[in-house]
């Protein structure tokens, strides 16, 4: 069996206590906790023993990080996921637009966790690219003759987007929104021509609307009307605060 090795509370380590922590872990170097560690947003590491497990555990409390170690089966799986393109915060609700514009509401005593932030995509994107060939068997007087060809190719790239992703009691369903293709209309006089002011109007409201939920760190910014929206390097990152929020709940409340 693999185990995590978790923290107790989303107050990251610094990269220092890292080091040294990993420094005392055989097999382990502070070189590690760099590429261990960029990620950690309440999960440290994943797919240890359990000796390496109780022995970076051990070593992360000597430098006063408390943390907790869990088997990887024990760890909650994001649920599925649907992508809303438009909704709306009401009173009772948060209405939920389908593909032909119908709607249909969750009741927002079943919103569970939200959570929100600037999240850096590695994304592949097509890139168009013009160039002149010579047409075969085709001459003139003015000698040979050059025809374009467009030439399409796949270009990785890194992008920040606003993300939201809203789960559901029990963990039975989520709902992911990308700002950049979000329709805001609902907002009415409110909305603006600014992207991250409207995603932090839509995030202020899920919030307010579902003040029982949990929140990771990007909504809670938002919730205390921070003027920066919160980074995550990573989807990776992202997701496991998710997960990490997700396994203290299950700890928590009632299944």
């Amino acid at each position: 069996m693999r185990y995590a090795v978790m923290q107790k509370s989303l107050e990251p380590p610094t990269a220092e206590q890292l080091q040294r922590a990993f420094s005392r872990v055989n097999g382990l170097t502070a070189a590690d906790a760099h590429i261990l560690g960029k990620d950690a947003f309440g999960i440290l590491v994943k797919n240890f023993s359990d000796e390496s497990a109780a022995a970076l555990q051990s070593a992360l409390a000597a430098e006063c990080v408390e943390t907790e170690i869990a088997p990887e089966t024990a760890l909650p799986t994001l649920p599925p996921a649907k992508f809303v393109m438009r909704a709306e915060c009401g009173p009772d609700a948060l209405m939920i637009y389908d593909p032909a514009g119908h709607t249909f509401p969750v009741e927002w005593p079943y919103v569970m966790l939200v959570a929100a932030g600037c999240v850096r995509l590695d994304e592949f994107k097509q890139v168009r690219k013009e160039r002149m060939v010579p047409r075969q068997g085709v001459w003139s007087e003015y000698g040979e003759q050059y025809e374009k060809v467009v030439e399409y190719e796949s270009k990785e790239q890194l992008n920040d987007h606003l993300l939201v992703e809203i789960v559901l009691s029990r963990a039975v369903l989520r709902y992911s929104i990308t700002a950049d293709r979000f329709n805001f209309d609902y907002l009415g006089e409110r909305r603006s021509t600014n992207l991250p002011e409207n995603f932090a109007l839509l995030v202020q409201d899920l919030v307010k609307g579902a003040p029982h939920a949990a929140v990771n760190r990007g909504a809670y910014y938002l919730r205390e009307k921070s003027d920066q929206i919160f980074s995550y390097p990573s989807r990776n990152a992202f997701v496991e605060e998710i997960t990490w929020l997700l396994w203290q709940l299950a700890k928590t409340r009632p299944a």
